[in-house]
């Protein structure tokens, strides 16, 4: 089977198995119900996923890989770094607060990941290293006023949780909560790190 082949079939058991999650949930949701929705036998997903816990890593991977592009671009563009800290912060809200609207039951795999924890943990650490980069510029071009980078980027990471923690986003739920408070809880996280 050529590459194309391989990612077509990767693809539509993803596709397949994003649906079984927004049905049933990633608890009920198993290789053979995926392998009988695609008309394939289970150790055909199998030959993909290794596991029921590596499908649904895999689907939430498909929906944080769009994030994290967007997340990465502003790490490592050419802005002062508190406007990288303030534009990265909007941007991981909006993604969480969308995501659970939008997408509630994959959105669940990331703020209550059981089944992919990994995936969830794995995106959480980068989150962290991409506060950490840019608290770390920050820090060196003496516009942030903490001198310790790990220090700095928790207490952004802290200030900004309502909105920028997924566990917190879950638990909000149905609280709808306008741009304006959410843009000035993160204005205050930007302003404590550049003691303004």
């Amino acid at each position: 089977m050529s590459d194309g082949g391989i990612e077509s079939t990767r693809a539509r058991i993803l596709s397949a198995a994003a649906l079984e999650i927004r049905q049933i949930g990633p608890r009920r949701m198993s290789v053979s119900g995926v392998a009988t929705r695609l008309g394939m036998s289970h150790a055909n997903v199998y030959h993909y996923f290794a596991s029921k816990a590596a499908l649904v890593e895999a689907v939430l991977n498909v929906w944080l890989r769009t994030v994290e592009v967007r997340l990465q671009d502003i790490v490592d563009g050419p802005d002062p770094a508190d406007d990288k800290l303030e534009r990265f912060l909007t941007t991981l809200a909006r993604a969480y607060a969308e995501g659970q609207k939008a997408d509630g039951a994959i959105f669940r795999l990331l703020a209550e990941p059981g089944v992919a924890v990994r995936e969830a943990e794995r995106h959480l650490r980068r989150v962290e290293g991409w506060l950490e980069r840019i608290a770390e510029e920050g820090i060196s071009t003496r516009l942030f006023h903490l001198s310790e980078v790990r220090r700095a980027a928790q207490l952004a990471g802290d200030l900004a949780a309502s909105y920028c923690d997924p566990r917190m986003v879950l638990v909000r739920g149905g609280d709808v909560v306008s741009e304006q408070r959410r843009d000035r809880a993160i204005r205050a996280a930007v302003r404590a790190l550049v003691g303004r």
